[in-house]
Order: C-alpha cells, then sequence, then structure tokens
C-alpha cells in the first residue's frame, strides 16, 4: 500500500522538476557565482543581495547567499539566509547541515523553533512541503478525485465504485486543511546581524529593554509595527521587539 507521504513527495517531486526546468541563471546571478569561485564572498556577497532586492526569491538564492555570508564572515546574515532558505527548501539536507553548522557557535543557544499549536502538531507532515507545492498538490488531488468521481456516477457499471471514490475524498478533504493549516503557520524567521542587539517592551527605544541578543540569535517574527520595529517569539519563550536595522529577515515578510 502506498503512503500517502510518498505519494505527495512523489507529485511534489515532478512539479519541482518541471519549475526548475524553467530556471535561467541571470547575468547578475553568473556574476555572483563566479565571484564566489574565485572566493570574492564579498563581491559574491553584493551580487546575491542584488538579486534578492530586485525581487528574485528563491530557496537557492538564499542558500548561495548564506555560503557566501559565512564565508564572509557575517555569521548573523549567513542565519538568516539559511532560515530564509529552510522555508522555500524545507526538504534540503544541505540547508539543514549549514544552519546547523552557522548556530554552532551563536552565544545565544536558541533553537529555531517555537512551541507549534494543536493544530500544527497535527499537520507535522505540511513541513516537508511549501505552500506553493501544497496547492499545487491540492489542484491535482482534487482534480483527479472529481474527475474519478464524475466518471463513476455517470457511468452505471461503476455504480459499486462509487462508495469507495466517495471514500477517498479524506485525501483531497486532508489536503485541504494542510493547506489552510499551513498558509496560517507563521515561518517569518530572522536572525540577528549585529554583534549585541537590544530588545524592548514595545516598539520604540522609548519602552523598557527587556533582554539583549548576540549575533545570529534566531527570531520569529510575530508582528511588523511602523518605524521599521518587529515583534518576535524565542525559542525559550521570550518575547519583545527588535529594530529592523539589527534583525535581518530574508525573503516575504
Amino acid at each position: 500500500m502506498i503512503k500517502l507521504s510518498s505519494l505527495l513527495l512523489a507529485i511534489s517531486a515532478v512539479f519541482a522538476s518541471k519549475t526548475s526546468l524553467a530556471v535561467e541563471v541571470s547575468p547578475l546571478q553568473a556574476e555572483a557565482e563566479a565571484a564566489f569561485d574565485k572566493g570574492d564572498y564579498a563581491k559574491a556577497v553584493t551580487d546575491y543581495e542584488q538579486l534578492v532586492q530586485s525581487g528574485v526569491i528563491n530557496g537557492h538564492l538564499f542558500y548561495d547567499l548564506g555560503i557566501a555570508y559565512f564565508r564572509a564572515g557575517k555569521r548573523g546574515d549567513a542565519v538568516a539566509a539559511f532560515l530564509a532558505a529552510r522555508r522555500y527548501l524545507p526538504r534540503d539536507p544541505d540547508t539543514a547541515a549549514n544552519l546547523k553548522h552557522a548556530l554552532a557557535d551563536v552565544r545565544d543557544k536558541l533553537e529555531p523553533e517555537v512551541p507549534r499549536s494543536l493544530a500544527s502538531k497535527l499537520a507535522f507532515w505540511t513541513d516537508s512541503f511549501t505552500d506553493k507545492e501544497l496547492a499545487w498538490m491540492l489542484a491535482i488531488v482534487a482534480g483527479i478525485w472529481g474527475t474519478v468521481m464524475t466518471v463513476a456516477l455517470l457511468w452505471s457499471r461503476l455504480s459499486y465504485f462509487r462508495w469507495y471514490v466517495a471514500a477517498a475524498a479524506v485525501l483531497p478533504v486532508a489536503l485541504l486543511w494542510g493547506v489552510s493549516v499551513k498558509l496560517n503557520e507563521n515561518d517569518r524567521w530572522g536572525a540577528v546581524s549585529q554583534a549585541k542587539a537590544k530588545v524592548y517592551s514595545g516598539p520604540g527605544t522609548l519602552n523598557k529593554v527587556v533582554f539583549e541578543l548576540q549575533e545570529g540569535a534566531p527570531a520569529l517574527v510575530t508582528e511588523v509595527a511602523a518605524g521599521g520595529y518587529y515583534r518576535i517569539q524565542l525559542s525559550d519563550g521570550k518575547k519583545g521587539w527588535i529594530s529592523g536595522t539589527d534583525l535581518k529577515v530574508l525573503g516575504k515578510i
């Protein structure tokens, strides 16, 4: 019997292979890769950052940027880049390994995870997929189920098969629920990019300093306020507000 996880991975692999064929390397990306190969990591960082600022968002770019940051000595920026890469490459072992390596020497021993809701725990299988992958899988599975159900309803010889098809509706329903949980799940992670950063009780320096974080500390962004302040949550349960100049967040916020 085929496992649900295996089926979903197979569908996502087909979609990923099709999209990867459409990716073209831009002149700026080629320039960044050339600089990286030559060991000019400062130049590679500059070029990769320009790609990000131009609106390019994908896990492979964030992963390459993370490597360049790390080799350029920017540990906090590297952690932020690997966290962004993880969001778009949830099954990539290299991203997970490099994130762990970048966090190894961070003084604040915090995990890039926070306590999860019950729904999120039950939908643990969605952790292996991106929002886009889940949406495509839902469309494909629902389309197949709808087609089979229509045929079973219209063809009298398959009348005995209708109950089985109706029972199979649990798969698209489960996917729909998983997509809903995934979309409501907050996965906007960043990392402290300065040597030391103050965290306040409110959005602004007029508020009380509740604690400080060292470079590379990972934090989940739960809210964005005017003035460029982020409300953050840490793996140890602490919460507060930090300036956007101290916390680097890549990808969509």
